[in-house]
């Protein structure tokens, strides 16, 4: 699998996560089901973050701890 593809599936698997727990009122975003390593970047929580927000309409996200 190629870095491509494996970015298109951990974005996919993210967003189809987070649009779960929303739809179920579990309140913050878990940060459990993702890799740890993706947290400790501003950037890449903010890009992941706008592919949430385009991909459900609602403006939720993951906020670092």
């Amino acid at each position: 699998m190629g870095l491509g593809a494996a970015t298109h599936l951990l974005v996919g698997a993210a967003v189809a996560s987070a649009y779960d727990d929303i739809m179920h009122g579990m309140g913050p975003l878990p940060h459990d089901r993702l890799p740890r390593s993706l947290f400790g970047d501003v950037g890449q929580v903010e890009a992941l973050n706008q592919v949430l927000k385009e991909s459900t309409g609602l403006d939720m996200g993951w906020h670092r701890t």
